[in-house]
């Protein structure tokens, strides 16, 4: 009888202390989960994606229209800029609109991928690939661009309106063939799983085999294809065109005299039209080279260092998209 009393009085507290290690579980997934930072930097570049958003789809918007303007739609180098313009279009509706979505609109700060499976795939597939075609087609802005300076055969050979629109097609074919397969494999959804708050069943960028499928191995191979390879086109193809430009200049200013005015208005429009494309290159380096940086260098080291990851990370969002929606502004500048 002793015995059974003493096992009596056993049962309750086994009880309580499974559900004290129970709650003590719960917790911590809980703040491992469900933890939202609120920051006022965070909140303010939540505010300047939005701000991207609305005036990157205005400029990018315009460029096209007076890009598409007969008198230079004949012109291959402004067709690849029409193609960059498309593309920085598409970049501002991922992961750009995402950090507004994040800190502003979602209550428990989750990402438009956590939506859905599709939306996780959509997302991630619309942002590695235009932000690659962005990239490429300014390159090709630049290599068109150094190539008719330097050589006369050029655009007799290749200069031609169809040529490019057909390099166009190839390479938008190339890059949505190299990330299609975040169409069909990237993320999963968590099995016995039951949506709560900020707890979501959806796990992008992941596959159930791989936690490391696209941070951190696609992602290299996003960083060589929309960075590296890129910068290194147009950092050679803008010192060409800049030691060609200086050695013209140079030229010129020995021959004013015999130079007639509708040569030298020809020749003027051509130095506008060549120091924009160089500005908008290399804004494009300038503002993308810290981000690019940040994940060759430094993401591992602020792995851990929450928030200041999200502050960090947020900014060079920031600053990298703003490179996608300031070609407006460059070509208004130069008229």
């Amino acid at each position: 009888y002793a015995y059974e009393n003493v096992v009596n009085l056993r049962m309750p507290y086994d009880l309580l202390m499974d559900t004290l290690d129970n709650y003590s579980l719960f917790t911590n997934i809980s703040l491992s989960q469900k933890t939202s930072y609120h920051h006022p930097i965070l909140y303010g570049v939540a505010s300047y994606a939005a701000i991207l958003v609305i005036i990157g789809t205005i400029g990018n918007l315009l460029t096209i229209y007076i890009l598409l303007r007969p008198s230079l739609r004949c012109n291959t180098t402004m067709r690849y800029l029409t193609a960059a313009a498309i593309a920085d279009l598409c970049t501002l509706y991922s992961w750009n609109l995402n950090l507004f979505y994040k800190y502003i609109i979602n209550s428990y700060q989750n990402d438009l991928e956590d939506i859905s499976l599709y939306t996780c795939r959509l997302i991630s597939f619309l942002a590695f690939s235009s932000l690659q075609l962005s990239s490429w087609y300014l390159m090709l802005v630049s290599f068109d661009r150094m190539m008719n300076i330097h050589f006369l055969f050029w655009k007799k050979d290749f200069g031609k309106p169809y040529i490019s629109t057909y390099i166009i097609i190839i390479v938008a074919t190339i890059i949505l063939v190299l990330n299609s397969h975040l169409l069909f494999i990237n993320g999963f959804i968590e099995q016995n799983c039951i949506p709560n708050g900020k707890q979501t069943c959806v796990i992008c960028y992941k596959r159930l085999t791989d936690d490391r499928y696209v941070f951190p191995k696609w992602e290299k191979v996003h960083l060589i294809s929309y960075t590296l390879i890129p910068f290194t086109v147009m950092s050679i193809c803008n010192l060409f065109i800049i030691r060609r430009i200086l050695a013209t200049n140079r030229r010129q200013s020995t021959k004013t005299s015999i130079i007639n005015k509708s040569i030298k208005f020809r020749l003027r429009k051509q130095r506008q039209s060549t120091r924009m494309l160089i500005l908008v290159t290399f804004l494009f380096i300038l503002l993308t080279l810290p981000a690019m940086i940040y994940h060759i260098f430094l993401r591992e080291l602020f792995e851990k260092k929450k928030p200041l990851k999200y502050i960090l990370q947020g900014i060079l969002l920031c600053i990298q998209f703003t490179s996608h929606t300031i070609n407006f502004f460059c070509l208004f500048f130069y008229g």
